[in-house]
């Protein structure tokens, strides 16, 4: 089926184009990465770094032999941009306060990243602008955000101000011939940098996995890089006609790129990446998406893989959540595959 690096290749041209239409059209350089805070906790040997401004944590099984095998793991949108990678992982402090109830809603309690350390890889999660260490402070928020928030409480507070303020700043992006996931998505590309430098891990045994935003920012990270062995993408796959009937308001701009649509529908973005092994978990109750809109991207993202076993798509009877079933399945699935 050829490589989608090789220029005879349509989904090569798909792939340029996918970044254009993003903004991102350049790899940043490698940054200046700073080693922090060491713990063990659950059986997981962790340690911050950071760079630029961001705060990461890597996390690896503590009696493991190096290099591991590792995934790059997408914090996701959750409606929540106080924190980022805490919503996925641990650290040193411990369970940051207000997630237990995040994770018992979306993630059954636990934490994505402790089954992947325990299936044995490396774990990298950072934040990425505008969540955790990359928020923008309340100080900075426009008056009309802060005015969304002023009536609330809390870390309600914040996060109503900081809602109405990611239209501002998608605007802000497109008048920049850019894109807010564009942003994310050169960031996300910097953290990938980082991890295959880490003495920690093989740099050719790389892959990534995200549910919900962190599933659209690997798809995009899919589509503009050559260094992932593997993608999973869960609870973020349909269609952007399925979208924009009746389900914009609740969607991100992780997924809604001004221009992309012209390019190519939203699965022919993971599917750009085709022969890399990718996993798809569909929530058939999703109610982000309607089901004849994620048929549709199976359907999709089954031409471009033309019916491989690189591709697997895995349905559950579930709402928008990543279940620990599912996060058993796509770690097993990983260990096969990375």
């Amino acid at each position: 089926m050829g490589t989608q690096f090789e220029p005879g290749c349509p989904r090569f041209a798909r792939r340029a184009a996918i970044g254009k239409a993003l903004g991102v059209t350049e790899t940043p350089p490698p940054p200046q990465v700073t080693r922090g805070r060491r713990w063990i906790r659950d059986g997981v040997r962790g340690v911050e770094l950071t760079w630029n401004d961001t705060s990461a944590w890597l996390l690896t099984p503590p009696a493991a032999e190096h290099p591991l095998p590792a995934i790059l793991l997408m914090h996701g949108h959750d409606g929540m941009k106080l924190y980022g990678k805490e919503k996925v992982a641990d650290g040193p402090d411990g369970i940051a306060p207000g997630i237990a109830a995040l994770r018992e809603h979306g993630y059954d309690g636990g934490a994505p990243a402790v089954g992947l350390v325990a299936a044995g890889f490396a774990v990298l999660i950072h934040d990425v602008f505008p969540w955790g260490s990359r928020r923008v402070p309340w100080e900075q928020l426009p008056e009309r955000a802060r005015r969304a928030g002023a009536h609330l409480d809390g870390l309600e507070r914040y996060e109503a101000a900081a809602r109405e303020h990611e239209h501002g700043l998608a605007k802000v992006a497109a008048l920049q011939s850019s894109s807010l996931a564009g942003r994310i998505l050169t960031e996300d590309l910097t953290a990938l940098h980082v991890l295959r430098a880490c003495a920690e891990v093989d740099p050719d045994r790389i892959a990534t996995a995200g549910f919900s935003g962190g599933g659209a920012r690997v798809a995009h990270l899919l589509a503009c890089s050559d260094r992932l062995r593997a993608g999973v993408i869960t609870a973020s796959m349909s269609t952007y006609a399925d979208i924009a009937d009746g389900r914009a308001d609740d969607t991100s701009w992780l997924m809604i790129t001004p221009g992309m649509p012209a390019v190519c529908d939203w699965p022919q973005i993971a599917g750009s990446a085709a022969p890399t092994p990718l996993l798809v978990q569909f929530a058939e109750q999703d109610s982000h998406f309607g089901t004849a809109g994620m048929r549709d991207a199976e359907a999709s993202l089954h031409r471009d893989y033309r019916d491989s076993k690189c591709l697997s798509t895995q349905w559950y009877s579930e709402p928008h959540r990543f279940t620990t079933a599912m996060q058993d399945a796509a770690a097993s699935w990983l260990r096969l595959h990375v």
